[in-house]
């Protein structure tokens, strides 16, 4: 007989929540650029740090930023 084997059950759990896929448009610092020159040549509010959780307004070229959510 089946003396020996186990059946396996499978729970399916449901989410607690759902990702839901954020989306932004990204901007690569360019030497000489400020997060208030580049929120005013994007006509943004200077909110930049917040959205990229910086702990300082320290950019470096070559950094990608988030400029807003799509």
């Amino acid at each position: 007989m089946n003396e020996g084997k186990k059946t396996k059950t499978e729970v399916k759990r449901t989410p607690r929540y759902m990702e839901i896929p954020v989306t932004y448009e990204v901007y690569c610092v360019e030497s000489g650029d400020t997060l208030w020159t580049i929120s005013k040549s994007f006509n943004i509010p200077v909110q930049l740090m917040n959205l990229n959780k910086l702990s300082s307004d320290r950019i470096y070229p070559g950094q990608m930023i988030k400029i807003r959510e799509r």
